[in-house]
């Protein structure tokens, strides 16, 4: 079975029509763990109501929880979410929260060098003590995918293009992309020229890039893959993305062609978005049965 660790936020998604379980890192692990893998989840949340609920309802995901720290002084998580017409999301987050306070523990790098890949995002770098457990962590780490996600203002540039640096593989959207590639200097306009000078700048052989409806691109080892995407009637994208990569680490787990996994990764993503919130029910066969209409 293949073993797959998040280091980050979790958190509760507020939308106007209640709060959802949230947070990439998790997002990635709960549909990780709907295909069979063996997830563990390490963060903090508060030790409050919210905390308290947020235990339960990750352990009825069947996602690892003994990773999951209890932090005295912050509140757990709670992140406004706005959707516009098209289903698209903004965030309010606030800082600091417990998330931002995890600390080293044995059990944790332990369980990081067990694992076939080590998940991390942006976000969770945002403060000095989560970033510096982070650091010991990687360094356990056997795979490292890291999953950039520029929730203004909770970033710093040239922090990132460190992380990028440590990484195995990189997943960002397309906007992500040109943000960065800008930041760094890149002069070039097209998403193949981009990904190849981020390449280059960060040494990292496999970078990801996600296009929202219109499918994803991969490139690896000086090889591009690419999906067109998949039709459907978006609910909202939250999500959408997180299920894009669980998918695609899912298949590369499984050995399974780049081209193969780019494929499955896009159908998980676009089935997500048909779906309102984060971390809907969808079995595999739903996956395939999608795919490949009869």
């Amino acid at each position: 079975m293949m073993k797959v660790t998040s280091f980050g936020e979790v958190l509760w998604d507020d939308f106007p029509s209640g709060k959802v379980l949230g947070g990439a890192p998790l997002n990635v692990l709960v549909r990780l763990c709907s295909l069979g893998a063996d997830t563990a989840m390490i963060s903090s949340r508060g030790d409050d109501a919210d905390g308290e609920e947020l235990l339960r309802q990750i352990e009825s995901k069947n996602v690892n929880t003994d990773l999951l720290q209890v932090c005295k002084d912050q509140a757990t998580s709670l992140v406004k979410v706005h959707l516009d017409a098209c289903g698209s999301a903004s965030y309010e987050i606030v800082y600091p929260c417990a998330w931002d306070r995890i600390q080293v523990e044995e059990a944790a790098l332990q369980r990081v060098a067990e694992s076939d890949v080590f998940i991390y995002g942006s976000l969770s770098t945002r403060d000095e003590v989560s970033r510096n457990t982070l650091a010991r962590l990687a360094e356990k780490a056997k795979f490292k995918i890291f999953d950039v996600n520029l929730r203004p203002p909770h970033y710093d540039t040239g922090r990132l293009l460190e992380m990028m640096k440590k990484a195995d593989l990189i997943k960002l959207n397309d906007d992500e992309l040109y943000e960065l590639s800008k930041t760094y200097g890149s002069k070039h306009n097209s998403i193949e020229q981009n990904i190849l000078f981020l390449a280059k700048l960060s040494g990292t052989p496999r970078i990801c890039v996600t296009l929202g409806s219109h499918g994803a691109i991969y490139f690896e080892n000086g090889e591009f893959f690419r999906h067109c995407g998949y039709r459907v009637k978006v609910a909202d994208t939250v999500g959408s993305g997180d299920s894009f990569l669980a998918g695609f680490t899912y298949k590369l787990l499984d050995n399974a062609p780049p081209q193969e996994a780019v494929s499955f990764a896009c159908a998980l993503g676009a089935l997500v978005a048909s779906y309102h919130g984060a971390t809907p029910e969808i079995s595999l066969e739903e996956i395939e049965n999608f795919m490949n209409p009869v």
